[in-house]
């Protein structure tokens, strides 16, 4: 369990030291789920197996055995997910793993194609991640 302390704050330390660019500080709970936090003003601290991130906008605690990543993003979008929008040329449709599941002539027939679940298309001027629910 010490060990898991000193990775997270180690984590923690090398993450301020490269966090300067980015406004929020995202973190992800082993179930998935994600919650972004803003960095204006963020104070992180440590106490009985949470963490306990302060800012201007209050205060938030997360369970330490529940979380699975922390990451900086310039977007308070903590999935990354885009939005599909319809695009008339031909894509290439890959999973999260990098293996391609084929071309579609356009990003509708994709989503119309494609099983429930996340993937990442390819078209020749944009790539997207979308989620087909």
């Amino acid at each position: 369990m010490k060990k898991f302390f000193a990775t997270i704050v180690a984590l923690i330390g090398t993450l301020a030291a490269q966090a300067y660019d980015f406004p929020y500080l995202i973190l992800q709970s082993a179930d998935g789920n994600t919650q972004a936090v803003s960095v204006e003003s963020l104070t992180i601290t440590f106490a009985d197996g949470q963490l306990v991130a302060v800012n201007d906008n209050g205060s938030q605690i997360f369970t330490l055995t529940d979380l699975n990543k922390m990451f900086f993003s310039n977007s308070g979008d903590a999935t990354g997910i885009s939005t599909m929008e319809s695009v008339g040329e031909s894509v290439e449709a890959f999973t999260l793993g990098g293996l391609s599941l084929g071309k579609f002539s356009s990003m509708v027939e994709a989503k119309r194609s494609l099983k429930a679940g996340v993937y990442v298309l390819r078209s020749k001027n944009k790539t997207v991640k979308i989620a087909i629910k």
